[in-house]
């Protein structure tokens, strides 16, 4: 049994640390609280050449490195977890950074101590790549859930951003698993989205 876990809206808060940053260096408020992943929509950049620019060439130790989890000692729960999984299964995080950000969030999961079999930086070309090697799939993220085949399971974060979606199970964050086994899971509430 293989199990992918985003990283990002997952375990890692990128989008509270991708505010604080952009105004620390901008030295300008974002137009609204960053919630979704869509970040033009927040900022005043002219173009995503220079989004990219600021995320993966300015800036990206100390949005993707520096960032907090999303809900504390979250990582020590997934560790506790990978520790707890029967032998057969294998456990991989999964992230969209690109360029720099790929070393921050290594640097990111070392901090915070995470234990897995496998970590896999993929972009939206490569996403059905993700589930052809993924049994369940636990993210926030609509391009993983968009791509979701029939013959797998999907658990999703919830978020704003991604509430209108279906899948297996909804869960408002990583701690409501108690354990990676692919029994105990479905016997949690089925989300009837």
């Amino acid at each position: 049994m293989k199990i992918s876990i985003s990283i990002n809206g997952v375990v890692r808060d990128i989008l509270s640390k991708f505010q604080q940053v952009y105004e620390k260096y901008e030295e300008i408020e974002v137009k609204s609280d960053v919630v979704t992943p869509n970040l033009m929509e927040y900022t005043h950049f002219k173009d995503e050449e220079e989004l990219y620019n600021f995320l993966y060439q300015e800036a990206p130790m100390e949005i993707f490195g520096q960032a907090t989890e999303t809900v504390t000692n979250i990582m020590s729960h997934l560790v506790e977890l990978y520790k707890d999984m029967p032998a057969d299964y294998k456990l991989r995080v999964v992230s969209d950074d690109l360029g720099k950000a790929k070393s921050a969030t290594l640097w990111f999961l070392a901090k915070y101590g995470l234990v897995c079999d496998e970590i896999v930086f993929y972009n939206t070309r490569s996403v059905v790549e993700l589930w052809e090697n993924t049994d369940i799939f636990i993210t926030s993220d609509v391009d993983v859930i968009k791509t979701k085949p029939k013959d797998k399971k999907l658990i999703i974060i919830d978020h704003s951003y991604n509430s209108s979606y279906d899948c297996d199970l909804r869960l408002t964050n990583l701690k409501e698993l108690d354990s990676l086994n692919i029994n105990n899971i479905l016997q949690l509430e089925k989300y009837d989205g």
